[in-house]
């Protein structure tokens, strides 16, 4: 779904939209993909969260970021911004320009009951920290998670997977999960062969895709320079309670914490 958030910035909402409010354990995927700077350079200037993880992923471009707890600096290509917001924390992210050009996601990783009050922390996961998995025509950046030789660098809460795939024609992507996971991909690039009830689909460029039943996931390319990206989680399973930056389990919850962050209680 096409919109704007921030100080306008254009994105396309993925996940926490009305056709698709979640998939448990992730609460918002957005895509931001331009190489107009009007789309993008106003940025996300400072706003509050609790109750989630904002994971921020940039493709291509350069986002500076800063956060009330001290941490911050430019996320560049390839790089990864890991902020748990926990019981509380304000941060902006704003675009940089170079080339006229931005690529990127931001994924909310929901935290459960028992850890939404957790202290806030921060992880600059750069482009060399983050493993690739080489196979033939296959390429795997393992943000978190494990795949093939490689494990993913992200000090997570629960275990997930968080990969950026990318396939050659007739590649095969081979994944096991634990049983439970919630799993999906979105389609960011050419076109991928999924094949989720022993029947093959095929999947076009910017839509999403949650994976049926089973452990094992086999995804082929369609066609040269596809790509998708993958996530795997463990549902919690509870209450889902939204307020603007806030996620938490009730609406007394959500009040409480426009409470602490209107009296500067929050961060």
């Amino acid at each position: 779904m096409h919109t704007s958030d921030g100080a306008g910035v254009r994105l396309n909402r993925i996940i926490a939209q009305p056709h698709l409010d979640h998939v448990d354990p992730f609460v918002l995927l957005d895509e931001f993909r331009s190489d107009n700077p009007d789309d993008f350079m106003a940025g996300f200037p400072w706003h509050p969260h609790r109750g989630i993880e904002t994971i921020t992923y940039v493709v291509y471009g350069a986002v500076e970021h800063e956060d009330s707890k001290g941490g911050g600096g430019v996320i560049n290509d390839g790089d990864v911004q890991w902020m748990t917001a926990g019981s509380g924390i304000l941060h902006q992210e704003m675009p940089q320009k170079r080339d006229g050009k931005v690529w990127g996601y931001q994924l909310w990783l929901n935290l459960a009951a028992k850890d939404k009050m957790v202290p806030a922390r921060y992880q600059a996961l750069d482009d060399e920290m983050i493993p690739v998995s080489e196979q033939e025509g296959l390429s795997v950046k393992v943000i978190a998670g494990a795949f093939g030789d490689a494990t993913g660098p992200a000090d997570t809460y629960y275990p997930i997977d968080y990969f950026d795939v990318r396939l050659g024609e007739g590649s095969r992507f081979a994944h096991r999960v634990d049983s439970g996971q919630e799993k999906a991909i979105y389609v960011h690039s050419g076109s991928v062969v999924v094949d989720p009830d022993g029947e093959a689909k095929v999947v076009e460029q910017g839509n999403f895709v949650i994976l049926g039943e089973g452990n094992e996931i086999v995804i082929s390319g369609h066609e040269a320079d596809s790509g998708f990206l993958f996530l795997a989680g463990v549902p919690h399973r509870e209450p889902i309670a939204r307020g603007g930056p806030f996620v938490m389990n009730t609406r007394d919850e959500i009040h409480q914490a426009f409470e602490d962050y209107r009296s500067g209680k929050l961060y």
